[in-house]
């Protein structure tokens, strides 16, 4: 038997990964903010030989991780005809793992990103999974290990944006709420 970590929303749990994605809804979620980041490096004071970056295995698996701030809707609320559609919203942190290959675009810098959908375009010949990020003025292709879905605080009831007071502001924070 499975409980839920909040009821009113109807969200089973706190934490999402990949083999979640088909309960997954990503259509019209909000990406407040994006970034890739690498491994911070060897550990200082180490006895490890290092190599540089040209000397590096290119088959080796990727440090790179790709780092989503977006509003994660947990639930639609549509009335009927004539109401307004109302939302079950979470402020969540959306990491894809072990990420190489990136190819896309980003169209726009003066409307923000929303997402359209996320899906698992098969795999690479290193047998790693393809995935294809799509939204408004976003459309990126890249493949990575894995991703987890962190949300962070509860879902708030209302429109399908946060605020950046409700929501914390912009953050990357892998923590979830429950």
């Amino acid at each position: 038997m499975t409980t839920d970590v909040h009821g009113e929303s109807g969200l089973r749990k706190a934490t999402l990964t990949d083999q979640d994605l088909v309960e997954a809804s990503w259509d019209y979620c909000r990406i407040h903010a994006l970034a890739v980041t690498d491994d911070e490096g060897p550990p200082e004071n180490s006895i490890l030989d290092y190599r540089e970056d040209d000397d590096l295995d290119p088959t080796a698996p990727s440090a790179l991780e790709l780092h989503l701030d977006l509003d994660y809707i947990v639930r639609r609320i549509d009335p009927g005809p004539m109401r307004q559609v109302h939302f079950w919203v979470a402020p969540a942190t959306l990491i894809f793992h072990n990420v190489w290959d990136i190819v896309g675009s980003l169209r726009s810098i003066c409307m923000p990103f929303e997402l359209k959908g996320l899906r698992q375009e098969g795999r690479s010949r290193s047998s790693e999974p393809c995935w294809h990020l799509e939204g408004r003025d976003l459309d990126l292709m890249f493949q990575a290990s894995s991703y987890t879905l962190y949300l962070r605080q509860p879902p708030r009831y209302g429109s399908r944006v946060l605020r950046m007071a409700e929501r914390g502001g912009i953050s990357f924070d892998p923590k979830p709420f429950a």
